[in-house]
């Protein structure tokens, strides 16, 4: 295993992505070798879904992240299909989707590379759709990002399908209406299997391991910028260093392990299991945006607000 702070060296992908945009990269180098790319992507419905592409102009329909879980269909058998005819295969996912693909394919092959995040947990789609309904979007809107920001940072945001509404473009949530994320950070409503995941922990099961790189600097001088977002890259196999030694379009920096650790909880631990997961999914249907806030402690904060004012800011420059 090996230990990188990298990011794309492509600025519009690097602006598109949660952090450094280091997926683009693997895919980019995928795609020019005539392969093909298996990821999750916010459909128009807005429902989560695994989905291949095959060309580069496509690569945004995979970027960002999805804070809930995506529907893999039969993603398993096209890998496998597409794998048997020796083309070069990147699957990117959960951990656990990279484990249940590894799996289902009962063997190594060499045309394969796998790329998993690290993973606080997944809420279901139909949190998600609870969500959207109560804050009135559905229908209404084409496409939902959970990252709002050039570089990284966390604010929801949507793109309205009518010119009436704003028309094409990101456009934030108010606070109160984002209380899904503080839901999220909270860990209120993840599958109950995430709360004793076998994929926390530092033995990873892909060739790649993303996340943000929180934590950067704590244990050794990073000396770049670093606000237009920095990937955390694990290397976890001879074929993954192989491979992203050939990637052209990557800025890369070797770092301690421990830092990368000490930054990402879940590298080394399940996410805990508050005790207002027992009843928060229900209450999210029935109760009001307040009432809801107030309960489980997922108010918008005066910082938040100013979070959004900074992040919408940047974001026109």
């Amino acid at each position: 295993m090996k230990t990188f702070a990298c990011w794309t060296k492509i600025l519009s992908d690097r602006e598109r992505s949660s952090s450094g945009g280091a997926f683009s990269v693997l895919a980019r180098e995928v795609l020019s070798e005539r392969g093909i790319v298996f990821g999750a992507s916010m459909c128009e419905d807005l429902k989560v879904r695994h989905i291949s592409i095959e060309a580069e102009s496509d690569i945004i329909l995979l970027q960002g992240s999805k804070y809930l879980q995506s529907y893999l269909g039969d993603s398993y058998k096209q890998v496998k299909k597409q794998l048997q005819t020796g083309r070069l295969v990147l699957f990117t996912g959960t951990p656990c989707q990279i484990g249940g693909l590894l799996t289902y394919l009962k063997k190594a092959y060499e045309n394969l590379l796998t790329c998993d995040v690290v993973c606080h947990g997944v809420p279901s789609q139909e949190a998600f759709d609870i969500y959207i309904d109560k804050i009135g979007i559905r229908n209404r809107c084409k496409n939902f990002n959970f990252r709002f920001t050039k570089g990284w940072g966390f604010q929801l945001s949507k793109e309205s399908k009518s010119i009436k509404e704003g028309g094409p473009g990101k456009q934030p949530l108010s606070p109160k209406n984002a209380y899904y994320l503080r839901a999220f950070i909270s860990g209120l409503m993840f599958s109950e299997a995430c709360y004793d995941c076998a994929y926390a922990r530092p033995e990873r099961v892909s060739d790649f391991t993303l996340a943000d790189y929180w934590g950067l600097g704590v244990m050794k001088p990073f000396n770049y910028p670093t606000r237009k977002g920095v990937s955390l890259m694990l290397v976890n196999s001879r074929k993954g260093e192989f491979f992203i030694n050939e990637c052209r379009y990557l800025f890369f920096e070797e770092r301690p392990f421990e830092e990368a650790v000490e930054g990402n909880h879940n590298l080394s631990h399940t996410s805990e299991r508050p005790l207002g997961r027992d009843t928060y999914f229900e209450d999210s249907k029935i109760l009001t945006i307040y009432q809801l806030s107030q309960k489980y402690g997922i108010k918008a904060s005066f910082r938040d607000y100013l979070r959004l004012l900074k992040q919408t800011l940047n974001s026109m420059r």
